[in-house]
């Protein structure tokens, strides 16, 4: 995790080291009751996606191979 400032604001960023998320689960990120576990609700980023909204920030997605990063955005 690590925070630094850009030209679009303040960017936090959580990167895992994973096989990245396939294309057709990233589509459907974000989306309320969307889950790729056996247990789980769906509503973990929906409700993420939501503070950010509040914050007037963004939530920006890059995966790959060697692993996905999440970017919060928060404009200055």
């Amino acid at each position: 995790m690590k925070t630094y400032k850009n030209n679009d604001g303040i960017v936090l960023a959580v990167q895992d080291q994973s096989t990245g998320i396939p294309p057709e689960v990233l589509d459907k990120i974000g989306k309320p009751f969307f889950t790729t576990k056996d247990n789980g609700t769906g509503l973990g980023l929906v409700v993420c996606y939501s503070i950010a909204q509040r914050h007037y920030a963004k939530i920006n997605i890059k995966t790959g191979p060697t692993g996905t990063t999440f970017f919060v955005i928060f404009n200055t």
